[in-house]
């Protein structure tokens, strides 16, 4: 067997989900073929949604692989799974569509390169664009690509709110007996369908099912359908998902990443007694599922955050109600959801006057053309500042995703050269000092955990020309959808932040906003 061949064996036992039969096949391969161990070791920390893990130890092997294609679009499949875990949906595309490119020329597994991609789409919410994509495809239901599609329009059939029909997308379940990890997935959506057509109890069965699955090959992921199974406890009145298993759920998720800590913070909030506490808690959930690009989970979370708000009188209820309004319309299904509709129409009229009203005081960014910003009103100007490595920090937080990044990537793309140690962690501390000192509120540039953030209202001209195109694509009146998107034409009249011409990690963001352009203006290039 050559490393392909091994690893390729290696991936089989993976979707197996026998985490201790895949760690006896690594001990052989230590000996027999390092390479083909370590890229299994980066393919299966996404696996158990370890995705910081598998992107460090991704990089490291790209030097390796550059002799075998086969090999190297496998690697470039993982960097965009474990960049997609991380939130970092620009990056990730970049790294699936090189490997799509690879696997076209080599004329190997082009098909679920593609479906790799959607996944992608998912997470940005632009639910109509999977479904016609993968008309377009046409699959065989009993293929594994077809699994995948299979699943993701279940996805879309829920949000929808066309419960039975993501239940006949699913009856392909019976077949997966090899394919445990999309085996849980199927699961956990069979369950929100279940939710959605208010069979509750069968619903709560399927979550817990799910969560018991995924915490077997410890999966941080557990978390998600544990939380799931707990709303329904609480506002059902069902039986709660056994303690041995919330508390072993909740250890992997907080070795997870983004997604899975705001599904921590969700079963956090829903264990908390008091309704007014809980409230708080399950609206920094929703903030943090939207952080990760968990869309269904922000919306769902925020929404049951308003309701527990309204009920209690929090203060929290405004709050929550101007978080969900840009969700609403991209998630009209839930308006059947048998706990969160009836609520979800009383305060439609409320949710249409937040999103009338538009963006309220905070950041405001202009990165397409040229870089402005303004805060509060007040304009900041970034280029006289003498500390030059400030300025792109701010630009790197303002151009990812929900405006967060990691220290310790922060770091490296501002000093690639250097190692993110204590001595040299203080030059970007300097660097974050000096931002905030500009901004003039230490709040709106703060530190959780392992990552630093931009707080409060964010608005950019790329981001909203992306929600343009993604409301656009939700829209089912033709006229409304080429309003939305000639907006979004309006805002792509120039290039990509041109004062920084030679920077790797903008560049990928180039290449993402060449693609929004393409979109809205079809193959002719926006010129400026």
């Amino acid at each position: 067997m050559d490393t392909w061949e091994r690893v390729e064996a290696g991936m089989i036992i993976a979707k197996e989900g026998d985490a201790g039969k895949l760690a006896d096949y690594l001990r052989v391969l230590k000996e027999e073929d390092p390479l083909a161990r370590s890229l299994l070791e980066a393919y299966f920390a996404i696996v158990r949604s370890r995705f910081p893990e598998a992107a460090r130890k991704g990089r490291r092997l790209l030097s390796r692989v550059s002799g075998d294609s086969r090999l190297v679009r496998f690697l470039f499949n993982t960097l965009g799974m474990a960049y997609r875990g991380m939130g970092e949906l620009e990056a990730s595309d970049n790294y699936i569509l090189k490997a799509l490119e690879i696997s076209e020329r080599i004329g190997y597994l082009a098909i679920n390169t593609k479906i790799n991609l959607l996944y992608n789409r998912l997470l940005r919410a632009e639910y109509e664009s999977i479904y016609s994509e993968l008309a377009k495809l046409n699959l065989e239901s009993a293929t594994e690509a077809g699994h995948h599609a299979g699943y993701l329009l279940a996805i879309v059939e829920c949000v929808r709110g066309r419960p039975d029909s993501a239940l006949r997308r699913l009856t392909f379940l019976s077949e997966l007996s090899s394919e445990k990890i999309l085996w849980c997935q199927c699961i956990e959506i069979k369950g929100l369908a279940n939710r959605l057509m208010g069979k509750l109890e069968e619903a709560r069965r399927l979550f817990i099912e799910s969560a018991e699955a995924y915490a077997g090959f410890s999966s941080a992921y557990s978390a998600f359908p544990c939380a799931k199974a707990l709303e329904l406890s609480r506002f059902a009145g069902l039986e709660p998902p056994p303690g041995k298993l919330i508390r072993r759920c909740l250890a992997l998720a907080r070795r997870g990443s983004w997604g899975e800590q705001a599904a921590a913070q969700e079963i956090d909030a829903l264990l908390e007694d008091d309704d007014f506490k809980a409230s708080e808690g399950l609206y920094d959930a929703a903030v943090s599922y939207s952080r990760a690009n968990q869309p269904i989970e922000a919306f769902l979370v925020g929404a049951t955050a308003a309701l527990l708000a309204w009920r209690t009188n929090s203060p929290i209820f405004p709050i929550a109600l101007k978080f969900i309004a840009p969700l609403a319309p991209l998630h009209r299904g839930f308006r059947r959801d048998p706990i969160l509709g009836s609520f979800l129409s009383k305060i439609e009229p409320l949710l249409s006057d937040v999103r009338v009203n538009g963006v309220g005081a905070g950041i405001r960014a202009n990165l397409i053309a040229s870089f402005e910003i303004w805060v509060n009103g007040r304009e900041i100007r970034p280029f006289e500042w003498y500390n030059k490595k400030a300025v792109r920090a701010l630009v790197y937080l303002l151009l990812s995703p929900k405006h967060r990044l990691a220290r310790d990537h922060l770091f490296y793309l501002l000093w690639p050269r250097k190692k993110y140690i204590r001595k040299n962690a203080v030059l970007l501390y300097e660097a974050v000092s000096v931002i905030r000192r500009n901004l003039g509120d230490r709040t709106l540039l703060v530190r959780k955990h392992d990552f630093y953030q931009l707080e409060g209202d964010v608005w950019t001209d790329l981001g909203e020309m992306e929600s343009l195109i993604r409301f656009a694509d939700s829209c089912q009146e033709s006229a409304r959808r080429e309003e939305l998107l000639a907006r979004a034409r309006e805002l792509a009249r120039g290039e990509l932040l041109p004062e920084f011409p030679y920077d790797p990690y903008i560049d990928e963001y180039r290449q993402y906003y060449e693609r929004l352009r393409r979109k809205v203006g079809g193959n002719k290039r926006v010129r400026s």
